[in-house]
């Protein structure tokens, strides 16, 4: 017969022993008189009946453990014993961390401690959801205790930051026994570049206007705007992280760059600057008349007027941090340009069409065969070769073409 218990010298917890036994009242009452020779005031009688003797142990420690025996004093002789096994939970765990504060990239250590168990305590890491492998250390103590050292190493990211790490306890006399400590990572700045005007293309004669946003840990000190190889023109305006630029012209075409800084380190993005022409409209004619203008010329008169208003406001945008049109974005549609290559396609057939009829025009011709020569004097095809040979003026020409 084995028990477990838990005990501690500072918890008084109890455990009862009971045996039974299909003796008379006398055997029994022998066994009593045992129990009366224990001098440790802890043992108490819980229940004494005609096949049962129960006791009871408070206050149980480590050096309650081991095997309790209840003699019957017969003849012959009889015993029952029972095996007693003390589970002694660990303190509360201690978890420390080698760095209060981190960075990105580098890498931490962190150790967590389960002190005074029996038997030694197993410990496990938890990183948010995702458990860690740690490397344990287990010290036997002086008192038959064991202390449990589990030690955890890795690499953070911006992403860990505010992310907490748990040391979690295990052992048969406790559950859920656990101490977790937050982590604490600083990375440099995010940037991006926010187009807030103009939303298409970028035309001359137009304003500018950027936003650059930038977050990190710390929070960034400066933010500055720069262009790449030249100078950020004169005139523009600049107020913290956005960039203001009246009256665009092409000589402000290049690239831009927002850069941010912190005590970890500095980062940028880039837009891409491309202004285009200023758009251009021409006047719908009001009057209906007969002109000399070739076709082609007057398709583009059109298309000009009919299309040019909408070019301030095209319906697709150019790709982010870029304002040209195609890169990284759909291509506006040029008609004046789809009309010259219909036109040169048309063009081409006419020419195709006359080459062609020329061509079947100087090899058409008439020839003689011989069986066409007085065939209608013939009376078989024999005689008609044979009349041929010998000439007939007087038979009809037959024309054949050949293509």
């Amino acid at each position: 017969m084995e028990d477990r218990w838990h005990g501690a010298e500072v918890a008084p917890l109890s455990i009862a022993l009971k045996f039974i036994s299909p003796s008379q009242w006398g055997r029994v009452r022998c066994c009593s008189t045992v129990l009366s020779t224990l001098k440790d005031a802890r043992f108490q009688l819980v229940n004494f009946s005609e096949n049962e003797l129960r006791v009871s142990l408070s206050n149980v420690s480590l050096s309650d453990e081991g095997r309790y025996v209840c003699q019957l004093y017969t003849d012959p002789p009889q015993e029952a014993y029972a095996d007693i096994t003390v589970l002694i939970p660990p303190g509360n765990p201690i978890i420390e961390a080698r760095d209060e504060v981190l960075r990105e990239g580098n890498e931490t250590e962190m150790t967590c401690t389960a002190m005074g168990s029996k038997p030694a305590a197993t410990i496990k890491w938890m990183k948010g959801d995702k458990e860690l492998p740690g490397k344990p250390k287990v010290e036997l103590t002086y008192d038959k205790m064991y202390t449990v050292t589990s030690r955890l190493a890795f690499t953070v990211s911006k992403e860990d930051d505010g992310v907490p790490v748990a040391c979690i306890v295990d052992h048969p006399a406790v559950k859920d026994f656990q101490a977790q400590k937050y982590l604490e990572v600083q990375y440099k700045p995010e940037v991006k570049i926010v187009v807030e005007f103009p939303q298409g293309l970028t035309r001359e004669g137009e304003n500018l206007e950027l936003t650059c946003q930038a977050k990190g840990k710390p929070q960034p000190q400066r933010v500055n705007w720069v262009k790449v190889d030249d100078d950020v023109p004169s005139h523009a305006v600049i107020t913290g992280g956005d960039l203001y630029i009246e009256n665009l012209n092409k000589s402000y075409n290049g690239t831009y760059r927002c850069v941010a800084a912190n005590t970890v380190g500095e980062a940028y993005d880039d837009y891409v600057l491309y202004v285009y022409d200023a758009p251009t409209t021409t006047p719908l004619p009001t009057t209906t008349t007969t002109s000399t203008t070739p076709a082609s010329t007057t398709s583009a008169a059109i298309i000009s007027h009919s299309h040019g208003p909408q070019d301030s406001a095209p319906s697709t945008e150019p790709a982010a941090h870029d304002s040209r049109a195609g890169e990284g974005s759909p291509r506006t549609v040029d008609h004046a340009v789809i009309g010259g290559v219909v036109a040169v396609v048309v063009f081409a057939m006419l020419c195709l069409l006359i080459v062609l009829g020329r061509y079947f025009a100087r090899h058409k011709g008439t020839y003689f065969t011989h069986e066409a020569k007085g065939a209608d004097d013939a009376a078989d095809a024999d005689t008609a070769i044979i009349n041929a040979e010998g000439g007939h003026t007087n038979s009809d020409e037959k024309k054949e073409y050949y293509i």
